[in-house]
């Protein structure tokens, strides 16, 4: 029984390596259980996995470079203020992204060709 904490200890040391892995913004892009943008947005050919989907327009590199990245994170965190019909989640208002992995999407989206 003396041993158990030293054991948990060891089992936590194991895990915050795991727990301390970021996603890179077009992971979080593409993943389904975190932003899942590839369901209704298309990015250039070799910037992401190809897609017909066009319910979202497509997201090219100088169109994203010209809304700026401020534009761009108020629009990931909650689209609903500048478009109330939109059907894309308020990802950060709902919590889906956080602030760091919505910066992290917001740094691949300007990074587009």
């Amino acid at each position: 029984m003396r041993f158990l904490p030293a054991l948990v200890l060891v089992a936590m040391g194991a895990a915050l390596p795991a727990l301390s892995q970021q996603l890179d913004g077009r992971t979080l892009f593409t993943r389904a259980d975190k932003g899942h943008c590839i369901a209704c947005h298309q990015v250039p050919t070799g910037a992401g996995p190809a897609t017909r989907s066009d319910l979202g327009p497509a997201l090219t590199g100088a169109r994203m470079r010209e809304l700026g990245k401020p534009s761009l994170k108020a629009l990931v965190h909650d689209l609903s203020g500048a478009n109330p019909a939109t059907s894309m989640p308020p990802y950060g208002k709902h919590k889906i992204l956080d602030a760091g992995e919505i910066d992290r999407v917001v740094d691949y989206l300007h990074a587009l060709p």
